[in-house]
């Protein structure tokens, strides 16, 4: 399957660090859904979604960080989202109001951000 986002996983003790650059929409979100639910594991104490690369959100994006967030819950984990200050996607979560189900953090840029 093609996809017009690319996903990289590493993980930092408890923290599973899923990095993702290029656009997230109905195409891939599917894709991106069992890339992040799989790659969870159940002793993970949390999952941070980087979207510094991404720069592109549709509405189906912002329910697979929805749903994302409430499966982690349920698992007794927690979402961080990494979504640099200056990005154009932090007014975009801000006005879905992702922060009531999901930690939002300012990272660093991503290059050309």
């Amino acid at each position: 399957m093609s996809t017009s986002a690319e996903i990289e996983v590493e993980r930092e003790g408890a923290v599973l660090i899923c990095r993702i650059a290029g656009e997230i929409d109905m195409n891939n979100a599917a894709f991106l859904r069992e890339e992040l639910t799989g790659a969870v594991p159940n002793d993970a104490e949390a999952l941070a979604v980087d979207l510094a690369a991404v720069r592109y959100l549709d509405s189906s994006a912002i329910e697979l960080l929805f749903e994302l967030a409430r499966r982690l819950a349920r698992r007794r984990q927690r979402l961080h989202l990494i979504v640099p200050e200056r990005s154009p996607l932090r007014r975009l979560l801000e006005l879905t109001d992702i922060a009531s189900v999901a930690v939002v953090e300012t990272g660093p840029a991503a290059p050309g951000v």
